[in-house]
């Protein structure tokens, strides 16, 4: 397994929320990101890696970049 964590900002907060996790692939790992973020923007992380910024666009769907 891998470790990954999401950072989300909380519009209230100064700090985003820190949420870490494993998964075995990247693409398992944005599954389970979009499962916490509660169609929060986020950003994706493996390590010190960025593996992409993710925005709700629409319920259910999801703008990477």
């Amino acid at each position: 397994m891998r470790a990954f964590h999401i950072l989300m900002k909380e519009k209230r907060e100064d700090e985003p929320i820190r949420i870490d996790f494993q998964a075995e692939t990247p693409d398992y790992a944005l599954v389970i990101a979009q499962s916490h973020a509660g169609g929060r923007d986020m950003e994706l992380w493996e390590g010190q890696t960025m593996v992409g910024s993710l925005s709700s666009s629409a319920p259910q769907l999801w703008r990477l970049s």
